[in-house]
C-alpha cells in the first residue's frame, strides 16, 4: 500500500517517526497518487492539505490529530499503531464518504470551479455590513442584510454554522444548510429567513460594493476576480471524498465520544 504524509510545521517530528513506523510494517511512502493519504495536525492542517490536493476522490483520508481539537482527524497520536495494524489486516479498508459543497464562481465572460469540505463563507470585510440576493432551487428569493451567511454540508454543520445557530445536518442527507450571521431584522429586508435556511443548492448574488466582500472557504481567503463577478451557486452532492474509519463509527459518533471526554 502506498502511503503519503502531510503534516504542519509544529508535526515534523512525528512525521518522521509516523514514516518510519509505516516503512518497518512494509508500506511504501510516496509523494503522488497514494493509496492513502495520512494528515498530521489539526483541522485546519487537514482542510488545507485537501485543498492543496484539489480534494482528489481517490485516496482514503486519514486525520491523526497531533493538538487538542480534533473535529476531523479521527485518530489520536496515542492510537497510531491501531491504525497501522488496522491498515495491514484489512483487504478493503473502510472509510466514511463526505459530499463536498460544490461551488461555482459565474463571471461575466466565464464560469470557475471550486469546493468545500465544511463550507463557504460570504462576508462583508471588517465586519460591514453587505446586501446580497439569495436564491434556492424551489423558486425562493430574497434580499438580505447581514454581515455574512454560511453556506455549510453535513459534514461541515457541526462546525462554523453550529456556532451560528445553524441546524447539524445528519450525515447522508443531501442538503445544505445556509445560515445568516449579524442579519438586520427587519421586514423590508428579511421576511422569509429567520436564521437558516436548508436546500440542496443555493445562489447568491452581492447587491453591495464587491469590493467590501470576501470569501471565504474552510477558513481560507479565496483571491477572486470580484469585479467580474455576477453570483455564486453552490450545490450538494456531486463530488465526495472518503475518510478512514477504522474504529467503525461515524463522524457524529466520534464528535460526540470527543464532547464526552472533554476533548472538545
Amino acid at each position: 500500500m502506498d502511503i503519503k504524509i502531510m503534516y504542519n510545521e509544529s508535526s515534523k517530528i512525528l512525521a518522521r517517526v509516523l514514516k518510519s513506523k509505516f516503512k518497518q510494517e512494509g508500506f511504501n511512502i510516496v509523494d503522488s497518487h497514494a493509496d492513502c493519504v495520512c494528515i498530521i495536525g489539526g483541522d485546519g492542517t487537514f482542510l488545507r492539505a485537501l485543498r492543496k490536493l484539489n480534494y482528489d476522490s481517490i485516496p482514503v483520508y486519514i486525520g491523526i490529530n497531533s493538538g487538542n481539537l480534533g473535529y476531523l482527524q479521527d485518530v489520536h497520536i496515542d492510537k497510531v499503531g491501531d491504525m497501522i495494524n488496522y491498515l495491514k489486516s484489512k483487504e478493503e479498508i473502510k472509510a466514511n464518504k463526505v459530499e463536498l459543497a460544490d461551488i461555482t464562481y459565474v463571471y461575466s465572460n466565464n464560469k470557475q470551479k471550486d469546493c468545500a469540505v465544511n463550507e463557504i463563507q460570504i462576508s462583508g470585510k471588517h465586519y460591514h455590513k453587505i446586501k446580497f440576493e439569495l436564491s434556492d432551487c424551489n423558486g425562493f428569493k430574497e434580499e438580505v442584510v447581514s454581515s455574512g451567511i454560511v453556506f455549510a454540508t453535513p459534514f461541515g454543520s457541526t462546525a462554523y454554522n453550529k456556532s451560528l445557530g445553524g441546524p447539524v445536518i445528519c450525515e447522508g442527507i443531501d442538503a445544505l444548510c445556509a445560515t445568516l450571521f449579524a442579519p438586520i431584522q427587519n421586514s423590508k429586508t428579511r421576511d422569509y429567513i429567520q436564521n437558516s435556511i436548508v436546500g440542496k443548492k443555493f445562489e447568491i448574488k452581492v447587491l453591495s460594493d464587491i469590493k467590501d466582500v470576501e470569501v471565504i472557504i474552510d477558513g481560507q481567503n479565496v483571491d477572486l476576480d470580484f469585479e467580474n463577478l455576477s453570483k455564486i451557486q453552490i450545490t450538494i452532492g456531486t463530488k465526495e471524498i472518503f475518510k478512514l474509519n477504522y474504529n467503525n463509527k461515524t463522524y457524529g459518533e466520534n464528535m460526540l465520544e470527543k464532547m464526552l471526554k472533554g476533548n472538545l
